[in-house]
């Protein structure tokens, strides 16, 4: 099953792998509208095996105010082996956790669906996330659990959270987000751009008793806060940069902040209360490797997380989802252009 939901999301992520730059990259670095290609070059055209290691991860903080200590519930997820191929605008990938690299088994066990989609076109970039996790657990093990448990265990609490986010990349001749995070061309100089845009997404955190231990807050346990549900819609801006080293080498770092209006209401034992607010969110990404036209290696993280108020409890509820992975690509040529390409 698990296999097949993780082929199912990988052919999702298909337009974002492979087709990290648009077709206008084939104009030369003098076309007044076309790329830079003495800054960045694609390579579409090629076809991409790859092989990766992967992690990803999703952590709900509470935080009550009055005093009352934080609550930071985390997945357990284990650490991921898979193998990938791309070709223009097809990709998928197939992978599968290490049992025997698997976090600590008095965690918990999390069961989780997560799509995480990235989209590096030329002028844009596009982030789809689709995330279904259930089973937590408190980090801090002096937080709730039962006498001779090490951890405060949630085996019922469940994370719905679905979301997009969309953002123009302003310096397009000369920046690709792709090529550094995307695997689907080189940037052979260091170049920077702006990026305008905004996001989506709705988020459901439920259980079968209160969120929150009675350990912890007598009052919100007795309240029988359940769920909270959060819809955020917002604008923002960011910076992105690739720092090149001898043509082959690279650093690079994005960082997106957003401000949102958001609605949330909280659910509970005679309690059904909305808040309407504002609130901010980031995005971060991050990467370095080793680039060259027949191969690269990279290590790459990404990072997003949002918050809100609820309505009753007035708690802090923030969400920070995100992944690493390690990744290895081969580039072969399919025609005469790009093996010309893969040769230089």
């Amino acid at each position: 099953m698990r296999k097949c939901v993780l082929l199912i999301g990988c052919l999702w992520m298909g337009l974002g792998q492979a087709g990290a730059q648009n077709r206008g990259l084939e104009l030369g670095s003098g076309a007044a509208d076309g790329p830079d290609t003495s800054y960045y070059k694609s390579f579409r055209g090629s076809l991409i095996p790859r092989f990766f290691f992967s992690r990803n991860y999703s952590q709900l903080h509470f935080k009550p105010g009055g005093g009352l200590p934080e609550m930071h519930y985390h997945a357990n997820t284990p650490l991921n082996f898979g193998v990938g191929i791309a070709y223009r605008y097809f990709s998928f990938s197939l992978s599968e956790g290490l049992g025997f690299l698997q976090s600590e088994g008095r965690k918990g066990h999390t069961k989780s669906f997560d799509l995480q989609t990235h989209i590096y076109r030329r002028k844009w970039t596009f982030d789809a996330l689709a995330q279904f996790y259930q089973g937590y657990y408190l980090s801090s093990p002096n937080l709730g659990p039962a006498e001779g448990r090490p951890y405060y265990l949630r085996p019922d609490m469940r994370l719905r959270m679905v979301g997009v986010t969309a953002y123009r990349i302003l310096n397009d001749r000369r920046f690709s987000y792709g090529s550094g995070l995307g695997q689907g061309g080189l940037q052979q100089r260091s170049a920077g751009s702006f990026l305008l845009g905004g996001n989506v997404f709705y988020t459901a955190i439920n259980a079968d008793s209160a969120l929150a231990p009675r350990k912890v807050d007598s009052a919100y346990s007795d309240a029988g806060i359940r769920k909270m549900h959060l819809v955020l819609v917002g604008v923002g801006l960011g910076y992105a940069y690739t720092l090149v080293y001898r043509k082959h080498w690279f650093l690079v770092g994005s960082a997106n902040i957003n401000l949102n209006a958001n609605f949330s209401r909280e659910i509970g034992d005679g309690v059904r209360k909305a808040r309407a607010g504002l609130s901010h969110n980031f995005i971060f990404r991050a990467g370095a490797g080793y680039n060259t036209p027949k191969w690269a290696l990279s290590f790459l993280w990404f990072t997003g997380g949002i918050n809100a108020e609820g309505g009753y409890s007035h708690y802090t509820y923030s969400l920070q989802t995100g992944s690493y992975r390690l990744i290895f690509v081969r580039r072969f040529a399919t025609n005469r252009r790009t093996k010309q390409m893969l040769q230089e």
